[in-house]
């Protein structure tokens, strides 16, 4: 309930610290005072409360209350009606059709009642509450529409999985029920023996093969059909077969490979073999399974179509809302005050721009795309420059940032692109220390390469989570449901960067005692250098 009722606590707390900052006056409202205390009472309830005790029904109460609180601000005057979005997602998620229909009432009665009061209504207005309703509608419809695939999805490939853990466990037992079972899913499976001798293969995985494969035939055996890594492009070959691997007592978890049948059809199978033991725990075969995962594939790079489409079509328009921003913010008829609130809005801007920028990045860096100028660079002064850009950050932190730049390292490659990849880690250092801790920046000149490293006295990152941090849109759960912002992306953008450039990123972390990511890019000898930029 708590984690629920964070991201609505977060919003308000943010809008109370603008208002004490920019608009102070709102503060000796009662709209606006009983808004900030009902959210304050809703985030006691969900911590007093033993929720999970009473009915789920009653947990309503809680985004109910953040409704009324969100109201009560509107009515007050201060124009946040996006606010009452996040009460209405929770009660779509939670509570599904009811829900749905709940929040974008609630939240439209909310949103209207306070202005359907003034004598006349400006047509602004009259957009914005028509506006309401219908976002509410979309995101309600949206999500309960989406946790309902997702509760099948899980539900199947768990009925899926548990059935087949179920019938490998009976295979001692019961051969012919086996097969019986094996034979009536639609993921492929294929037995061996300890010698690598296919021992069983159902009817799903012989289609798979078109009937080239048997029982009794060796995994070196070829079944006509081409192989390929995660890429789609890399022969597996005779080694790389994951029936041959599995043979050899290796133990594969969900890779994922490409099969060719010719013609232009391929299939994407996500591929997992497990060892099996005998009485005596030696060595008695294996398992491997096969599941297709060709429409995964497919939706997933539609997906990523989508993203990067409407990435390039919110690109042009906040750039013009940028420049208009601009333009109102120097008008010399502006107070302040709305001055104030214009530069607010321009650093949102901005953020959803280089958040679009950062987006269209990854789909260009996915299919293998990146754009790179290529001159001469002197990354000491690259650093340097991201250094003096986060300053104001760290000292906000009191953070204390020391850094050794007292020799050139000119390598060849794109000033803005690996300037990218400075101020990203230093953000992720800045982000994730703590108040008094300490960033070391050291850049040192090797033969052929210019070495950089970064290392913060942070919270540090677990074992488990630093082998996906390159990983596009993941974030550690330890900071996912935290007051640290971010989407995921700025290791992994740093990365496809830096190898573009043809060097090395790697990460190394403790938790609780920092982390350090070590950049290595090639530099020429001093001969083949060129002016820096």
């Amino acid at each position: 309930m708590l984690l629920r009722q964070l991201p609505f606590f977060g919003v308000m707390f943010v809008v109370g610290l603008v208002v004490l900052a920019y608009e102070p006056d709102y503060v000796d409202r009662d709209l606006f005072f009983a808004g900030i205390t009902v959210t304050l009472g809703a985030c006691a309830l969900t911590i007093v409360v033993p929720w999970w005790r009473i009915a789920t029904g009653w947990a309503s109460v809680i985004p109910l209350a953040d409704i009324v609180a969100a109201g009560l601000v509107v009515a007050s005057g201060f124009r946040a009606s996006l606010l009452l979005v996040l009460p209405a997602l929770w009660l779509s998620t939670v509570y599904g059709v009811w829900g749905v229909v709940v929040g974008v009432v609630a939240g439209s009665v909310a949103a209207w009642v306070p202005d359907l009061l003034e004598p006349e209504l400006a047509s602004t207005d009259v957009q914005r509450l028509l506006l309401l309703p219908i976002v509410l509608i979309a995101v309600g419809t949206y999500l309960y529409l989406g946790e309902r695939r997702s509760v099948a999805r899980r539900d199947l490939l768990g009925s899926q999985s548990a059935l087949l853990e179920e019938t490998l466990e009976d295979a001692r037992r019961d051969r012919r029920l086996l097969d019986s079972i094996l034979n009536t899913i639609d993921v492929g499976v294929v037995a061996l023996d300890g010698d690598g001798r296919i021992t069983i293969i159902n009817r799903a995985h012989a289609a798979m093969v078109q009937g080239r494969l048997r029982v009794g035939d060796h995994v070196s055996a070829h079944g006509g059909i081409d192989g390929y890594g995660a890429d789609g492009t890399t022969p597996l070959g005779v080694d790389g077969s994951p029936l041959v691997r599995a043979a050899r007592g290796e133990r594969i978890e969900r890779e994922l490979t490409w099969w060719d049948y010719g013609r232009g059809r391929r299939v994407a199978f996500r591929v997992s073999a497990a060892q099996l033991r005998g009485s005596a725990d030696e060595r008695a075969g294996a398992v491997v399974v096969y599941q297709d995962l060709t429409a995964e594939m497919a939706a997933l790079a539609q997906r990523e179509d989508f993203v990067s489409s409407v990435s390039h079509e919110l690109r042009t328009p906040l750039t013009s809302v940028l420049g208009y921003l601009e333009m109102a913010a120097d008008d010399p008829t502006a107070t302040d005050s709305v001055r104030g609130h214009l530069r607010v809005a321009e650093r949102n801007a901005e953020r959803l721009l280089h958040l679009v920028s950062d987006l269209l990045l990854a789909a260009r860096t996915r299919e293998g795309a990146v754009e790179l100028e290529h001159e001469l660079v002197d990354l000491r002064n690259v650093v340097a420059e991201a250094v003096q850009s986060q300053l104001p950050a760290a000292s906000a932190a009191n953070l204390t940032v020391r850094h050794d730049l007292t020799e050139p390292c000119r390598v060849p490659g794109d000033r803005s692109r690996l300037g990218q990849v400075i101020d990203n880690l230093l953000s992720n250092a800045i982000k994730y220390s703590r108040q008094g801790g300490q960033i070391d920046i050291e850049l040192r000149p090797e033969p052929g390469a210019a070495r950089l490293r970064v290392r913060d006295t942070g919270i540090g990152i677990a074992p488990a989570d630093q082998e996906q941090l390159f990983s596009r849109f993941y974030r550690a759960p330890a900071v996912r449901h935290g007051s640290v912002q971010g989407t995921g992306l700025g290791l992994h953008l740093s990365r496809q960067i830096v190898e573009a450039h043809g060097g090395t990123i790697e990460l190394t972390s403790e938790l609780g005692a920092g982390t350090q990511v070590e950049i290595t890019l090639p530099m020429p000898a001093v001969d083949e250098r060129r002016r820096p930029a």
